[in-house]
């Protein structure tokens, strides 16, 4: 028992600088964005990665590796946020990056947690399968304790704030408190996992008893569908247009399913044999539904250009016809035990897709940079005509790559030094339209809009000057018209203004808002003047303008005065009856 609670001890002590690590997140990302991404890398993926390995922590020959991964996948998210903050690529690299990273953490922990810590052994395929599952399992007990968790606190802050004891609400939701809290329970809840090998196996036996049972649904259909294809043909399924995840769905799932009953591949037979060998027959669909999917994309390619969406249904249709490929060499080599062939390709299949997972975060198969140049590259060559070439999708739609090669195209076409001269008129129009970014086609039709009328009533307070420059800032009240006026509204001897918005322009949901005149001698919106006897505030702004005209209006003394607390004002709307 001593050595057990000095390796919980050792799960704690690694949630505890998860901790350190979120409560000084903040002056990290001041410091740097890019420092805070790695150290948050090596501790999600690393500490996650320690905990998994538990007592096989240590061997050194089983942290080592776990170490070296934990770097390596430090260092090129450190690199892919450098690129991101120094603007060198757009936003959804990155995100797909963080997709990658989860995937390739999760593929790469089955093989650091197998790993042999005797000199000379190798891995074995009941561990890898083992430990693949077990991650899955254990991450998702601690991720329901740490659910069960949070939700006990919230209980526990709400009953006694119900007798008005404020201390658990404001201590349990503090960032201090959160951000050790929660990485510790999650500690707690692996370390835990780790010991309930009963219920783990539950949850995995539960698992694999719904894929044996699924299994033969999923064959009746890739064998229906695929009979029917000779007598369909195949251009219905061109001219869907989402033909390629459909089927790469079914393919997925039907290889899912397939791995749940082969499981570690020394069980007894799971089905009859009659049923067996529909499975193998099924089996033999694969590479035809992941080909059609990879064709079907390619037709996509062929009609519009590369993008980055094909190009990831391309390598996922790839990847499915190698799993296809395998699962038909498994059924034609007939060993003694059912699909054994599975045990070699499954791992070597897992290692290449973390290998794409890395390249394609890379220049060498960065989907963008590949769909720029084949989109200019067609262009160019005639194979996409220049009526129809898509110039925004090039410039605002990939990113910083496709911004500098539509700066290319557009001093090339300058020089005429690309197609002929019927084709640079036709793209010179292309690009003419999409010359100018969203932003910047709204403030031209900005500048080119007349400029909104302003309408003072009575006297002009000091700097009035300066609303003809509100006016012209996107969602003004101005933007299209307003009356002004100039009254005391606290009685302070410095007038404020009211800007009310024109009712001939259908601003009824803008209300009224008031400016006052700042230290630095500058008009600054305070807020919105509201009707409180109707529920959405909304004002009759006709009828205040032709009131304000004819001097029907008066500064009316609050009946209720505001309640100041220790840290709130509270301001008593009340409604006349």
């Amino acid at each position: 028992m001593p050595g057990l609670n000095r390796f919980l001890g050792f799960y704690l002590l690694i949630g505890l600088l998860q901790g350190i690590v979120f409560y000084y997140a903040d002056r990290l990302f001041t410091s740097s964005q890019v420092l805070l991404t790695g150290a948050l890398a090596v501790a999600l993926v690393g500490g996650t990665l320690l905990q998994l390995l538990g007592e096989k922590a240590r061997q050194w020959r089983a942290l080592l590796p776990t170490l070296a991964f934990t770097l390596l996948v430090s260092g090129m998210t450190m690199w892919v946020f450098y690129r991101a903050e120094h603007l060198l690529i757009s936003r959804r690299e990155v995100d797909a990056w963080c997709i990658s990273l989860v995937l390739l953490s999760y593929i790469c922990a089955s093989f650091l947690v197998a790993w042999p810590v005797a000199k000379g052994q190798r891995w074995r395929y009941e561990d890898l399968f083992q430990q693949a599952w077990n991650s899955v399992f254990r991450v998702l007990y601690a991720l329901i304790l740490v659910g069960i968790f949070l939700l006990l606190l919230k209980l526990w802050s709400r009953l006694f704030l119900m007798l008005g004891i404020e201390f658990f609400e404001l201590h349990f939701w503090s960032q201090t408190f959160m951000c050790f809290s929660v990485p510790l329970v999650f500690a707690l809840g692996m370390y835990m996992g780790g010991r309930s090998e009963k219920v783990i196996g539950q949850m995995r036996g539960m698992l694999f008893g719904a894929c044996g049972l699924l299994l033969p649904l999923i064959a009746l259909i890739s064998v229906l569908f695929t009979l029917t294809l000779p007598f369909t043909g195949l251009d219905r399924i061109w001219a869907t247009g989402y033909s390629t995840p459909i089927l790469l769905v079914l393919a997925g799932a039907q290889l899912f399913l397939l791995n749940g009953v082969f499981q570690e591949g020394g069980q007894p037979r799971p089905y009859p044999k009659w049923l067996m060998r529909f499975v193998e027959f099924s089996l033999l669909c694969l590479p035809i539904l992941a080909a059609l999917a990879f064709y079907s994309s390619w037709l996509r390619v062929e009609q519009y250009a590369l993008s980055p969406q094909r190009f990831i249904a391309l390598a996922l249709a790839l990847l499915c016809s190698l799993y296809g490929l395998a699962a038909v060499w498994a059924v034609v080599l007939r060993s003694p035990a059912w699909l054994s062939n599975l045990r070699i390709t499954n791992p070597a299949l897992a290692l290449l897709f973390c290998v794409l997972l890395v390249l394609i975060n890379t220049p060498v198969l960065n989907p963008i940079r590949l769909s720029v140049d084949d989109q200019v590259q067609r262009l160019l060559d005639g194979r996409t005509n220049a009526h129809a070439f898509d110039a925004h999708y090039l410039r605002f739609g990939l990113g910083k790559a496709g911004e500098e090669a539509y700066a290319q195209l557009q001093m090339d076409l300058d020089q005429e030094r690309i197609l002929d001269p019927e084709s640079r008129r036709a793209l010179r129009e292309r690009m003419e339209d999409t010359s100018l970014s969203y932003e910047e086609q709204l403030a031209k039709e900005r500048a080119r809009a007349p400029k909104p009328e302003l309408e003072w009533i009575g006297p002009k307070p000091k700097g009035s000057e300066q609303f003809v420059a509100i006016s012209e800032i996107a969602d003004s009240p101005c933007d299209s018209g307003c009356v002004l006026w100039a009254v005391d509204l606290d009685e302070d001897g410095q007038s404020e203004v009211l800007v009310v918005p024109g009712a001939g322009f259908r601003y009824e949901y803008k209300s009224p808002r008031i400016y006052v005149l700042d230290e630095k001698g500058e008009w600054d919106d305070r807020g919105p003047l509201l009707w409180t006897q109707l529920p959405d505030g909304h004002v009759d702004t006709e009828t205040l303008i032709r009131d304000i005209r004819e001097g029907n209006i008066s500064l009316v003394k609050p009946r209720y005065r505001q309640l100041q607390s220790s840290d709130m004002l509270l301001t008593p709307v009340i409604r006349q009856p």
